[in-house]
């Protein structure tokens, strides 16, 4: 007996579901013999295809089914499938598209071209068509989601934050709405809310990478140190197994080694590079180039705390200074001064990374210098498409990029000796003294008296207002020992959260120290009140393993003395860099205890401290460190010397500037 065809679409739809793909694609093959237009048989038959994992041979069924029937929805979203499966987004985008004009009320369509779309960098179409999902169908979690993301890429952290509580109200197990939730509130400064959030995600997801690295630092921002051992080993867990996670710059305040960081930072870096390889543009010898500067810190921002003299002092017969800026404008007094210093200012937040990358090569930068990197506002997929003929990362990220698009890393002999090149994915341009900027044209105000900041009038004041995410108890405890030793003596710190106050006063405690010998710094109205802050203290004590950079910067700038220590990574040698710079390489110590028992011998020898006082202002006032316009000389002689190598055809090298500004 002779079956009709709608019999054996039946007997093809029942083959296919019980995993019988050969039978399925006979029969669908008999009935596009009889019928060749049949849109059910080629349906049946691209989703077997597809359901196969057989990408390329739905592409070639679907080939044959959309010269049938181009306009159907279906086989239009079949094909964006396929082709996104493939790896080809553009292709997948066009298809989407063709489904969206086929069908413009399908909510889940537009979901699917927005994704394709951002993924392609097209960040304002796929912008407008999660919008449109979402007005189309205001359940639709996925695109509310997606929104969410579009507003956090942007910096619009409130709407962000709505539309993924609007996801998680209707699915409390979506993974990724909790995620981005989570971060987007500890983006805006709500730990503890950012803590609950990522604590939930890992009760659905005991094993999330990102969540239980978070947790832990959200935890290290509160100074909740009770599982302290069980912290550490979850990040040095996450790190060695889970690299490219997440920013390897959440690991620098942990004990963390500059192997694993370097891994870390390559396995991100290589998630951030585009889906094709890109080639830099040539290099050709020139008097007079074009350095670009890219940031997404050009605001109130400790970045303008220290960069804003090297761009005034930049040689313009040598040089022409350009900024990009890729985070948000805050309107405010350092983002104008930022906008005023430089020969072009280039705001490319709202661009895409093909849109900036393009920019920055229309506008013919030589040397793109990396202010940011992987400490926020990521846009590492611009550098990654090689706009500029020589990349270069300095400042704002101490350490390596890991990235084979970023050819040059500004540090000095200090943050990277000899012999841990190998550490580093970059070649290293070394300044002589410190790599790290100063800014001279900064004001302090006057001093307030120690009563006004709550301090006791005759009491020797300790201080660190380095961020308390940089603190940990093993260092916590060696102040408390130096507090124990100095009788009398506080400790002014900087942290502007109750809870914080109240474990750190509680942590004291546990270690027979009265909570009234801790002194929290209140905010001040501007950057001048607090530089102001100095002039009242004795003597700084630094973190570990992330040493205070811009805070050492600013310590020894006011005359108040430092005491470090330097390990092996980057973030642990800043500070001992500039004191090496200033002549002070004797307040630079291999462990806390050393550091411990000389900020105890200075806290009640006065003598000794009157000494190191001294040679600080002496060294402040002599050395390559304080001296802007040397240090942006050295600067140059080391781009300089960057570009001559890549005109003259040969290889990035080791590049070091002597005090005489001569390139070896």
């Amino acid at each position: 007996m002779t079956l009709s065809i709608d019999e054996n679409l039946e007997l093809a739809a029942q083959a296919q579901q019980s995993g019988r793909f050969d039978e399925s694609d006979r029969l669908a093959r008999d009935i596009l013999a009889a019928d060749p237009a049949h849109i059910g048989a080629w349906q049946l038959l691209v989703a077997g295809k597809f359901v196969q994992g057989k990408h390329a041979e739905a592409l070639s069924v679907l080939t044959e089914a959309l010269a049938h029937h181009p306009e159907n929805f279906e086989l239009q979203v079949l094909a964006g499938h396929s082709r996104r499966a493939l790896g080809d987004l553009a292709a997948a985008a066009r298809h989407y598209q063709r489904a969206v004009e086929a069908r413009p009320e399908a909510a889940e369509a537009r979901v699917m071209l927005g994704w394709t779309l951002r993924a392609l960098d097209r960040r304002e179409e796929a912008l407008a068509q999660y919008q449109q999902a979402v007005a189309l169908n205001p359940g639709l979690v996925e695109a509310h989601n997606n929104l969410g993301v579009m507003h956090h890429d942007r910096g619009e952290l409130d709407p962000a934050i709505t539309h993924y509580r609007h996801v998680l109200e209707r699915q409390p197990a979506h993974i990724e709405a909790r995620r981005n939730l989570a971060a987007a509130l500890r983006a805006q400064g709500r730990t503890e809310e950012a803590l609950a959030q990522f604590e939930a995600l890992l009760d659905f997801t005991p094993d999330h990478p990102y969540a239980t690295l978070m947790a832990a630092q959200s935890k290290r921002e509160l100074c909740r140190w009770q599982d302290w051992p069980a912290m550490v080993t979850q990040v040095e867990n996450a790190a060695a197994k889970h690299a490219g996670a997440f920013s390897p710059f959440i690991l620098f305040s942990w004990p963390i080694g500059p192997d694993t960081l370097l891994n870390s930072a390559r396995a991100y870096a290589a998630r951030t590079m585009p889906p094709i390889p890109a080639v830099a543009p040539a290099a050709q010898p020139k008097t007079k180039l074009r350095i670009g500067y890219i940031s997404a810190d050009y605001r109130a921002h400790v970045l303008a705390a220290v960069v804003p003299e090297v761009f005034e002092l930049h040689d313009r017969s040598a040089f022409e200074i350009h900024a990009y800026a890729t985070g948000f404008n805050d309107k405010s007094a350092q983002r104008q001064r930022f906008e005023r210093i430089v020969d072009g200012f280039h705001d490319i937040s709202a661009l895409a990374d093909d849109g900036a990358a393009q920019k920055i090569r229309v506008d013919g930068i030589d040397i793109l210098v990396d202010l940011t990197a992987f400490t926020g506002n990521i846009r590492h997929g611009i550098q990654a498409r090689r706009p500029a003929p020589l990349q270069i990362n300095w400042l704002g990220y101490p350490g390596t990029s890991g990235s084979p698009a970023i050819d040059y890393l500004v540090a000095d002999a200090f943050t990277i000796p000899t012999g841990a090149e190998a550490f580093y994915s970059e070649k290293i341009i070394r300044l002589p003294g410190s790599s790290q900027p100063h800014d001279r044209t900064r004001a302090v105000a006057q001093p307030l008296t120690r009563e006004d900041y709550g301090l006791p009038e005759k009491a020797f004041v300790f201080c660190c207002f380095n961020h308390v995410q940089k603190l940990s108890p093993d260092v916590f405890t060696a102040w408390m020992d130096i507090l124990r030793a100095v009788p009398g003596a506080v400790l002014w710190l900087r942290a502007d959260k109750d809870e914080v106050h109240a474990n750190l006063r509680r942590e004291a405690g546990a270690r027979g120290i009265a909570a009234e010998r801790l002194v929290f710094a209140g905010k001040t109205p501007d950057l001048a009140s607090h530089l102001a802050r100095y002039r009242v203290a004795d003597l700084a004590l630094d973190t570990f393993p992330y040493t205070s950079h811009t805070t050492a910067n600013d310590a020894l700038w006011l005359g108040c003395p430092l005491v470090t220590v330097a390990g092996e990574t980057f973030a642990s040698r800043v500070a001992g860099a500039i004191l090496h710079s200033l002549g002070l390489a004797d307040l630079v110590h291999p462990s806390l205890g050393a550091a411990l028992e000389q900020a105890v011998h200075l806290a009640t020898h006065s003598s000794a401290l009157a000494d190191v006082r001294a040679r600080l202002a002496a060294g402040a006032a002599s050395a390559v460190h304080f001296d802007t316009p040397r240090f942006v000389r050295h600067l140059e002689a080391g781009y300089r010397a960057a570009w001559n190598i890549r005109a003259g055809g040969g290889e990035s090298r080791h590049i070091t500037v002597g005090a005489d500004g001569k390139v070896a």
